[in-house]
């Protein structure tokens, strides 16, 4: 309790008018970290403080909040162990309007609905179309067409939520209801439209950890953007000659999960391009540099 008043006490000093002082105090309220953010909350919303606090406190959540992301985000970077994990903390901190316990509760239905129809002895179009079934026809999720480029359709939580998004959000639904239903799909790192591929079960339990995947590891890809359509090889090869890109085999190879969130931010960096918003674009600008 003593430990509450003494920050609390902080949070009030953060009016003064000294600028030395204030420096001072927002080092300390930095170094207490997300503890204070409830305090200052309180204090904006509850209390008279005048301009230049809700001003300074404004400020200060946002550091502090950034710092703890940052913090999180950079090791998840060097240990990239769960796709879903680095997907949440980005999508968290940009998009944080819908909770994750939300999210998690639509994916477990999901998944509830499609693994009552599968069984052992499918062949792997038989479960995609079972997939594609549940998450196109049933839940109605789609391709955002008319606002592509749109922050939001880069958003995992609002594609849950809305049941709208782009290739790549779509797709991490893909994946993540794959992953837990335990069926070998991967994401794709097409330029200009990302899909996700079928890997042979062999090769899916060998290298599942390493990301050591080669072309000849995928059965066949998925675009999850057009409803699950499948395609072949030489689908992606017409796709590469169509928007003049020489053939490479990375364009067919199962990415590393780094490659996918570093997808997200660059996505969300070109969304935010023409945006006033300069915190957001900031926060971005900075969050990326950890994959450099």
């Amino acid at each position: 309790m003593s430990e509450k008043r003494e920050i609390t006490a902080l949070v009030h000093l953060l009016e003064d008018p000294d600028e030395k002082i204030y420096l001072h105090i927002k080092e300390k309220l930095m170094e207490i970290g997300p503890e204070c953010i409830p305090l200052l909350e309180k204090a904006s919303f509850e209390e008279e403080l005048g301009k230049l606090f809700n001003e300074r406190a404004k400020v200060l959540i946002h550091e502090i909040s950034y710092k703890r992301f940052f913090d999180n985000h950079k090791q998840w970077v060097k240990i990239p162990e769960t796709l879903f994990d680095g997907l949440m903390q980005i999508d968290q901190y940009f998009f944080p309007n819908t909770t994750l316990n939300y999210i998690n509760h639509e994916l477990n239905q999901m998944v509830d609905d499609i693994s009552i129809q599968l069984t052992n002895s499918m062949s792997p179009v038989e479960k995609v179309m079972i997939i594609n079934n549940v998450l196109f026809d049933e839940y109605k999720i789609y391709g955002d067409k008319e606002n592509y480029h749109l922050p939001e359709n880069s958003s995992f939580g609002n594609l849950i939520k809305n049941k709208k998004g782009n290739p790549l959000t779509i797709s991490l639904l893909y994946i993540e209801i794959a992953n837990r239903l335990n069926i070998p799909i991967k994401g794709i790192n097409l330029p200009n439209h990302f899909i996700v591929g079928y890997v042979k079960e062999q090769s899916f339990n060998e290298f599942k950890m390493q990301n050591e995947y080669n072309k000849n590891d995928v059965l066949f890809y998925i675009n999850a953007f057009s409803k699950g359509v499948i395609l072949q090889h030489v689908d992606l090869e017409d796709f590469l000659v169509e928007i003049k890109l020489e053939n490479n085999v990375k364009y067919f190879t199962p990415c590393n999960n780094k490659a996918i969130t570093k997808r997200i931010l660059t996505n969300l960096i070109y969304s935010y391009k023409e945006s006033e918003i300069k915190n957001i674009k900031k926060d971005l600008q900075g969050i990326i540099k950890l994959y450099n």
